[in-house]
């Protein structure tokens, strides 16, 4: 018999301990009514201790172990000394006033751009309408704009054609 499809990830971790209260109750339910799950976790209990008594877990000395810890803790103090990413563009203005002072010139050179575009003209308009030429040039840009439009409205009259061609034969 082979355990519930569902149950192979809740057979390991009731093995190693590593359910919640909830699911260790649920999980001893589903045990006391299905035998096939019960079998697979009394077989996966033998296998551990077989394993546990073939291999027993290294003795680590106690200069070992203080050695470890005092690394561990060398390096958890070296990590809150570190500061934030933030901090060093502060402590470093080398690295600050080159990019302001790009930010600024950027700046500058936009606004001087863009407040020439700004100017009122220095003639006044004679016409208070479009002028012929203008006309002609609006009638220009609608056709440009609307190009690719125009264009497959041409490919749709050629398969129209093509079409009414294949009807009259």
């Amino acid at each position: 018999m082979t355990p519930c499809p569902d149950r192979h990830d809740t057979i390991l971790l009731a093995a190693f301990g590593e359910l919640s209260a909830a699911e260790l109750e649920g999980w001893e339910r589903h045990k006391t009514v299905c035998p096939a799950c019960r079998d697979e976790y009394a077989a996966l209990l033998r296998l551990l201790a077989r394993i546990k008594e073939a291999m027993p877990a290294p003795e680590l000395s106690e200069k070992s172990a203080r050695s470890i810890l005092w690394s561990v803790k060398q390096g958890l103090k070296k990590e809150r000394e570190k500061s934030p990413w933030w901090k060093e563009w502060f402590v470093r203005p080398g690295r600050l006033v080159p990019a302001l002072a790009t930010a600024c010139i950027v700046l500058i050179a936009f606004g001087w751009f863009g407040l020439d575009s700004m100017r009122a003209p220095s003639t006044p308009h004679e016409g208070v309408g479009p002028t012929v030429e203008n006309q002609a040039l609006v009638r220009d840009l609608e056709v440009i704009k609307n190009i690719e439009f125009l264009e497959e409205m041409d490919t749709v009259q050629e398969l129209v054609d093509k079409l009414d061609r294949k009807q009259a034969i």
